[in-house]
C-alpha cells in the first residue's frame, strides 16, 4: 500500500477585521499583510447579489472609499457610518469580527461575520 503524506504548512497569520467600541474597525497583522495595506490605503465595502459581504482595496481614493489610517503599527478605518448602515452596534459588549478570505479577483476579499458573545 502506498501513502501520499500531507506535509504541514506554516499557518498564515490570522486575517481579520475587528469592530471596536470607538466605531473604528481594526486590522490584524494577517489582514494588513493579506490586504497589502502598505500599498492599498483605501477600501470600499460591498454586497454581491447573494448578499455576501466584501472589502475591495485600492491605491487611490474616490467618493466611495474609506481611508485606511495608520497609528504606529496599527491600521484602522473610522467606520461609524458603515457600522450603522450594517446595523452593527459597535458599543455592545459583544465583539464583532470579520474573517477575511481571498477571492479569485485581485484586491477583492470576502468578509465572513462572526460575533463573540460576552
Amino acid at each position: 500500500m502506498k501513502f501520499r503524506v500531507i506535509k504541514p504548512k506554516d499557518p498564515p497569520a490570522i486575517a481579520k477585521i475587528t469592530v471596536q467600541r470607538t466605531g473604528k474597525i481594526g486590522f490584524s497583522k494577517g489582514a494588513m499583510d493579506l490586504l497589502d495595506l502598505e500599498t492599498n490605503k483605501f477600501a470600499k465595502f460591498a454586497f454581491d447579489d447573494s448578499d455576501d459581504f466584501y472589502i475591495l482595496m485600492f491605491e487611490e481614493s474616490d467618493e466611495e472609499t474609506f481611508n485606511v489610517a495608520k497609528a504606529g503599527e496599527y491600521n484602522y478605518i473610522n467606520a461609524k457610518s458603515l457600522l450603522e448602515d450594517l446595523d452593527i452596534d459597535y458599543t455592545s459588549e459583544d465583539t464583532t469580527i470579520f474573517d477575511i478570505r481571498k477571492t479569485d479577483d485581485k484586491n477583492v476579499y470576502k468578509l465572513n461575520k462572526r460575533v463573540i458573545k460576552k
